[in-house]
């Protein structure tokens, strides 16, 4: 019997996610669909000196974890792993790309503190993908993209290059961010940071911050047929930018979004006509918004392709954004339904050029599904998902 995929397809065949909605894909996606928020007060360390106290955390790992992300990590891992039925499968040919901006940052503020440090043999790695593939005894290739907030994004088109050329059979790819004194008052001195996330909404101000992880298992389409695993989506496109204008604020044309979407769809083979839903980086700050809606008007025409933001639900978890959002792709694909975007609800004029979903999920057949991403510096990334 033929195979369903030319050789070295990356095909999407597990799933697993860390999220301050619940951990798991069914308590993530449920809590999407009923347009919850998680952004609650910051509970997981002393917040006096730190406004606004707003975040969304992940509240079942312990707040004092020396490697907070590196525990996520590992749980979604685990999901995804089990999910894939890889667990008595060889791991020689098996990678990591695991995308972070903070890597083992709560160890360096420990260290800063001077507070007691974990024994030598407990000290985590700097790097998570690096712990990660020791952990689970993972022996191909390992990388730890750290693009800012399009890390994770990075590091799934990553792992599709390396399924791709045939350097590894199957990839734990995705990403991992948590909360620390460091980053909150990092973003509160840019003045980044508002008491509610709004993405695309009129009185939107800033982001609010969120930690967790997602992980997708990228697999080789041959490998995965032998095997017969269940195929879940073929990432069919990736597409890699950058703006280089600034240090932290996009291009407002939109230029390197827009190269980098119109660089997976040529990759996938996709015309804009041919994708369905988009799942937007969306912010919830004023410049990134109107950005990226320059930008998807541009490639896929105003008003054409539903569009929806998860940061409204869970914050911004930085480097594990966009991992999270190719979990809701995939899971769109499967379900027909689209959830809205949490807290929208007067859509700024300058974004009504979208067709933003909010309010209500909607019910859509979605054929191919796109994940944006951009971060500071003028990082951008896209992902096309299809079905297998």
């Amino acid at each position: 019997m033929p195979l369903p995929h030319p050789p070295r397809a990356a095909i999407i065949t597990g799933l697993g996610v860390v999220s301050p909605l619940g951990s798991g894909v069914p308590g993530f996606w449920d809590g999407l669909v009923a347009g919850r928020t998680a952004v609650a007060p910051i509970t997981a360390f002393p917040a006096a000196d730190l406004e606004p106290r707003n975040a969304a955390e992940v509240r079942d790992v312990p707040a004092d974890d020396p490697d907070r992300a590196g525990t996520f990590a590992l749980r979604a891992a685990g999901e995804a792993l089990a999910h894939a039925d890889l667990d008595g499968v060889g791991r020689g040919r098996m990678g990591v790309a695991l995308g972070t901006t903070l890597g083992g940052m709560r160890l360096f503020e420990r260290w800063m503190a001077r507070e007691p440090m974990p024994p030598p043999e407990h000290v985590p790695y700097y790097a998570p993908a690096v712990r990660l593939a020791r952990t689970l005894g993972c022996r191909g290739p390992v990388a730890t993209p750290q693009l800012a907030c399009a890390s994770g994004t990075h590091a799934i088109a990553l792992a599709a290059g390396w399924v791709r050329q045939g350097r590894a059979d199957v990839v734990l790819a995705g990403g991992t961010d948590f909360l620390c004194r460091f980053v909150v008052a990092g973003f509160n001195c840019l003045r980044a940071t508002a008491e509610r996330a709004r993405p695309f909404d009129v009185t939107r101000r800033g982001l609010v911050l969120g930690e967790g992880a997602a992980i997708v298992v990228v697999e080789e389409a041959g490998h995965a047929a032998r095997r017969e695993a269940r195929l879940l989506a073929r990432l069919a496109g990736v597409g890699c930018s950058a703006d280089a204008t600034h240090m932290t604020a996009p291009d407002r044309e939109g230029g390197g979004a827009t190269r980098a979407l119109l660089a997976a769809l040529d990759d996938a083979g996709l015309t804009p006509a041919a994708v369905d839903f988009v799942s937007a980086h969306g912010t919830g700050t004023p410049y990134n918004d109107a950005m990226e809606a320059v930008a998807l008007a541009r490639v896929f025409g105003a008003g054409r392709v539903p569009v929806n933001s998860i940061k409204g639900a869970i914050g911004h978890t930085l480097g594990a954004a966009g991992a999270l959002e190719a979990v809701l792709c995939v899971e769109t694909l499967a379900r027909g339904v689209i959830p809205p975007t949490a807290a929208l609800e007067t859509v700024d004029p300058v974004c009504a050029v979208l067709d933003l979903v909010h309010g209500a999920p909607r019910r859509r057949t979605v054929g191919a599904a796109v994940s944006t991403s951009s971060g500071f510096a003028g990082t951008n990334a896209a992902l096309v998902f299809t079905h297998p």
